[in-house]
């Protein structure tokens, strides 16, 4: 499917929408099968670019309550793939020279190398398409909250060091700024926020090597769970003369090819301009199957398996911590209404995990149920974590937690309908917190 006819579904679907009943906010998982069915761009996983055109409007809390403050962690929005490039460029260059390319590799090649002179020098960047994601987001978030912006408003952002990651707050900050005179803005990048922004970064105090490491036991289920789910030598031998090319000509490993060449045919939504270069290079089917593998490769490193030896899930609770924290602060002082974090997939993922939101936090032994426990398109380009929370005079403080701008649920026994008790919400979490930590410095 080309970026146009992605566009065009959207379109379509946001006008079907017109017709039906008003949307029920309530998270109703579906299986990944009929996810991607439906949306044949969420095999991309976390090259998916979420659809935010038809999201439903927020669930009213209860009476008498009113939003007056937010926290927010983001992932950077829509960018260019990195060494992927790289790697596919001189692997068809390697298969000219050595006089392996089919006729489908030869054209793949024709059509790849102009683009190639541009996308290798922009590797990692963000787009414009994630730029308008994170403006997108912001004016929402300012036009379905305005209680929180009445008055000055003090916004507390800060970023990673990519590039990507200070674009996207740049653009997040530069859309409320366009919205609203009285808003101040306090923002800064920098490694000092490591331990609960990025703690993958070896410059975290807490930092254990190996912080993705899955470990030979998972690491082995999961080269069985590819070579039982993807058909590697159909797609390999479609450009090459034969399987045994990607092993004695390009000098990689099957998985290697198979997650490089997704990657790059994926990331062409993430583009400022259509592209066609990649129609027919894999079929929905094949998209669907590799992308189970990259999921749950994603499942290993930053969700529960059981057997996986990542320690991703622990350094999450350093974040849940300063989430924690600063909220309480906040709220005391009343000096800020809007903090607002930017970082990667490698800390959004793990802290939506030690949440538990929407069941991501269960665990399991099966590769087949982690993609289904936690499929990685919930962590998309331009990803947004938000809590909202609601006051009312006399009464306690209560949150609700969007997902990409969707109401989400927390194994916690709600107030009313997605709406949690913030008491309620440290007593639960706070000891997890502490389990966490314990095991990162044990």
């Amino acid at each position: 499917m080309t970026t146009r006819h992605f566009l065009l579904s959207i379109i379509l679907s946001a006008a079907a929408a017109l017709s039906l009943p008003a949307a029920d906010n309530s998270y109703k998982p579906q299986s990944p099968a009929e996810a991607v069915r439906m949306d044949p761009q969420k095999a991309g996983g976390v090259y998916y670019v979420y659809d935010s055109s038809a999201l439903p409007a927020p669930t009213a809390p209860p009476a008498g309550y009113k939003p007056f403050y937010i926290s927010h962690f983001g992932r950077h929005g829509a960018r260019w793939c990195f060494s992927e490039y790289d790697s596919l460029y001189v692997w068809l260059s390697k298969a000219a020279k050595a006089e392996v390319l089919t006729r489908a590799g030869r054209e793949l090649l024709s059509r790849y190398e102009p683009f190639y002179r541009k996308a290798r020098l922009h590797g990692g960047n963000l787009t414009g398409v994630g730029k308008e994601q994170h403006r997108g987001i912001a004016a929402r978030m300012y036009r379905r909250f305005p209680q929180v912006f009445c008055g000055p408003t003090h916004v507390e952002a800060v970023a990673t060091e990519a590039p990507r990651v200070i674009m996207s707050m740049w653009s997040f900050l530069s859309s409320l700024q366009s919205l609203d005179r009285n808003i101040d803005i306090s923002a800064d990048a920098s490694a000092e926020y490591a331990p609960w922004l990025q703690p993958s970064l070896s410059l975290n105090p807490y930092y254990r090597r190996g912080t993705f490491r899955l470990g030979e036991k998972a690491e082995a289920a999961l080269e069985d769970y590819l070579f039982a789910t993807v058909p590697w030598k159909d797609i390999v031998s479609r450009f090459f003369s034969g399987p045994e090319v990607v092993q004695d000509v390009l000098k990689t490993t099957p998985e290697v090819f198979i997650r490089f060449l997704h990657s790059v045919v994926f990331s062409a939504p993430c583009m400022d301009e259509d592209l066609d270069i990649f129609e027919g290079v894999l079929t929905e089917e094949e998209s669907f199957l590799i992308w189970k593998v990259l999921a749950a490769r994603h499942f290993l490193q930053m969700g529960r398996f059981e057997g996986s030896e990542s320690l991703a899930v622990g350094y999450a609770g350093w974040t849940l911590e300063q989430i924690i924290e600063s909220a309480d602060a906040d709220m005391r002082s009343g000096a800020t209404q809007l903090r607002l974090r930017f970082g990667h997939d490698s800390g959004v993922m793990p802290l939506l995990t030690l949440l538990d939101v929407n069941g991501f936090g269960r665990s399991t032994s099966s590769l087949e149920e982690a993609v289904s426990i936690f499929p990685d398109y919930n962590v998309p380009m331009g990803c947004s974590i938000q809590f909202i929370f609601y006051r009312k005079p006399g009464k306690e403080t209560l949150l609700k937690v969007l997902l990409n701008e969707r109401e989400a649920s927390l194994p916690l026994t709600p107030v009313a309908d997605t709406f949690y008790s913030w008491e309620d919400f440290k007593a639960h979490y706070l000891p997890v917190i502490s389990e966490e930590k314990a095991r990162i410095l044990e």
